[in-house]
């Protein structure tokens, strides 16, 4: 076997290659953005010798009626083992849970089959993800087969081996076989993947507390196609007729994702109750209204409700139900007919959407999806431990009032372009209906406890309301996109940036330009930008546009952000290019942004005028 490979020295353990490679198998999408999500189906000791085993997949032939749909059926399976040749040698264990690092048996090898689903079903197949894990050596060797013919595998199309060697090295062995498979993958595999697993194994051992799962709570495969089904049905046509100020790119996929979830949600709630009526649902805080609108054109009755009115409402069709309105907590913002309270983004209704919930009837759930933190007053959340991220303590905090309120609380972590994206679902209450009034008064200490206490003498005055210091926001709404802030400011730090980066020469050669090179810069850290900047600067940023940070991001055509440091993005790479429909393949992209390399780098714009995404 004819092996190109990569090596790194490491100073790590095999119990610390085994988390990171456990990592890597429950996050494929983390590394791959081509991966919507994975759905382990099964592993399985093999007795044969690793040689045999690879001889064997690479040869594999797949039956796409066996894994196009039920992948995890025992007939898919037994198919599967036959073709591999060692169906009596072995036992599986279908959709196998256990960590990869837990397992201690150190001379064995295992057989590890996923199921990787693509973001986009058009142009790529799901694809069977077979990992063999060789304990003996520490090893893994990975293969990837296409499931529907004629569309491109979501992994190289090439074999790789990752090995390590304790306390020496770790090395990537890429598989370069007689047929030709030896394709841009293999430089993803070198530039993405080794980077990345290096990083986690080189990390510190943290007390994060458990890992959430993403899509736990409903099935995967059926969230991929459902998603790409409302995608294809809402997302680009509402994208093209966007009013709002904000990214539609963002905002309408992600409403897409959400509107999947709840209703895979709301179908396995009827399937457990055995009823086919569908749900009632009530947004509060709905915002553009979008996610009322897909929830509603899918069947469901509810109404979306927020405090100020925007300008896509008016696109919508009278069947999408929104409406203008303060909610301040009290006896008049109960539901008492609804099955289900959203809460999306709620902001200062964060807090409130369990209790409102739980106060509206025994059998209301709710759906709340935390993001800026709040308090029961409406005053920002601060957090008491110093050792935890704000996020962090404000979700504990969020879950032990959801508890509060006497729901089994389920957290699952969406699928959707945020960092937070972590939500709590009230599925079911914890007492019987007839404590109801017992919880309610355990439910008012909470809301007392973090806020002022009801005084009897201003009870009429404050409306019965459920915290008399409850502020809701003002109906006025300050834009946080960057507009507002001047923009030869913005020019002055864009270009500070670019600066600094240029400092660090890092010659790159050009593709098709034998000889000639262009200064690709280094990297910066955001926290040596922010020194860069004069506090009252810094502080107008946090104010107007959420922080330098989004500064930065908003201006992703010339700089690339992760991990806490900054570099240029080129133009004219893989990173930039634009992926276009095979529809649109012969028809050339209308460029709008000038090309910002074009004009301000020393050495111009790296990609010719074809290639770059912006006007030169």
């Amino acid at each position: 076997m004819n092996f190109e490979v990569v090596s790194k020295n490491t100073n790590s353990s095999n119990s610390q290659f085994w988390e990171a490679i456990g990592i890597w198998m429950r996050n494929p999408h983390v590394v791959n953005r081509r991966i919507l999500a994975s759905q382990e189906l099964f592993k399985v000791e093999v007795r044969h010798n690793v040689s045999y085993i690879f001889e064997r997949i690479e040869k594999l032939q797949i039956q796409p009626d066996d894994f196009e749909h039920d992948s995890s059926s025992s007939e898919a399976i037994k198919h599967l083992l036959d073709n591999l040749g060692i169906t009596e040698y072995c036992q599986y264990s279908v959709q196998c849970t256990d960590p990869i690092e837990a397992v201690e048996d150190s001379d064995k090898t295992y057989l590890y089959v996923k199921k990787l689903l693509p973001r986009n079903t058009q142009i790529f197949s799901p694809t069977l993800e077979l990992l063999l894990v060789d304990r003996s050596s520490a090893s893994v060797t990975t293969f990837h087969k296409s499931i529907v013919p004629g569309k491109l595998s979501l992994g190289p199309n090439t074999a790789y081996r990752i090995q390590h060697r304790e306390y020496v090295s770790t090395c990537i062995s890429i598989h370069r076989s007689d047929n030709g498979n030896y394709d841009k993958g293999c430089e993803w595999l070198k530039s993405k993947l080794f980077p990345r697993l290096m990083k986690w194994l080189n990390r510190e051992n943290d007390n994060a507390g458990p890992r959430i799962s993403s899509l736990s709570l409903v099935s995967v495969e059926r969230y991929t196609s459902l998603y790409n089904q409302l995608k294809e049905k809402y997302g680009s046509r509402m994208v093209s007729v966007w009013p709002e100020n904000t990214d539609p790119a963002k905002f309408v996929y992600e409403d897409v994702a959400i509107a999947t979830y709840l209703l895979l949600l709301w179908e396995k709630e009827r399937e457990e109750k055995g009823t086919r009526e569908l749900q009632s649902f009530v947004d509060l805080g709905c915002g553009n209204g979008l996610l009322v609108y897909i929830l509603s054109n899918e069947g469901h009755k509810g109404i979306g409700i927020d405090l100020r009115r925007r300008k896509i409402w008016d696109l919508f069709p009278e069947s999408t139900h929104l409406q203008v309105s303060t909610i301040v907590p009290s006896p008049d913002t109960v539901f008492p007919g609804v099955d289900w309270i959203i809460g999306n983004h709620s902001d200062e209704l964060t807090p409130w959407i369990p209790v409102i919930t739980a106060r509206s009837s025994y059998e209301c759930r709710f759906f709340l999806l935390p993001c800026c933190a709040y308090e029961f007053d409406g005053s920002k959340y601060r957090r008491c431990n110093a050792a935890e991220s704000q996020y962090s303590e404000y979700m504990s905090y969020v879950k032990s009032v959801c508890e509060g309120c006497g729901f089994l609380t389920l957290t699952d972590r969406l699928r959707i372009p945020s960092t937070k994206r972590i939500c709590f679902v009230g599925w079911k209450r914890t007492y019987a209906k007839e404590n109801t009034a017992a919880l309610d008064a355990d439910i008012q200490r909470i809301i007392n406890a973090r806020s002022q206490i009801l005084d009897s003498r201003n009870e009429a005055d404050s409306d019965l309301r459920w915290s008399a210091s409850f502020k809701p926001r003002d109906s006025t709404e300050r834009v946080r996109n960057c507009t507002q802030l001047d923009k030869k400011l913005i020019l002055e730090i864009v270009n500070a940036v670019a600066a600094h980066l240029l400092c660090t020469s890092r010659r790159i050669p050009l593709d098709g330009r034998p000889g000639e090179t262009w200064n690709a810069g280094g990297q910066i850290g955001i926290d040596e930008v922010a020194k860069m900047i004069a506090p009252e600067t810094l502080r107008q940023l946090r104010n107007e546009c959420g922080g330098l940070q989004t500064l930065l991001k908003n201006h992703g055509h010339i700089f690339c952000v992760a991990q806490g440091k900054v570099q240029f993005r080129i133009p004219g790479t893989v990173n930039t290019r634009k992926k276009r429909r095979k529809g649109n393949a012969g028809v050339p992209s209308r460029k709008v942004k000038p090309c910002w390399f074009h004009k301000n780098h020393p050495d111009g714009c790296p990609a010719l005028e074809i290639d770059c995404d912006f006007q030169h």
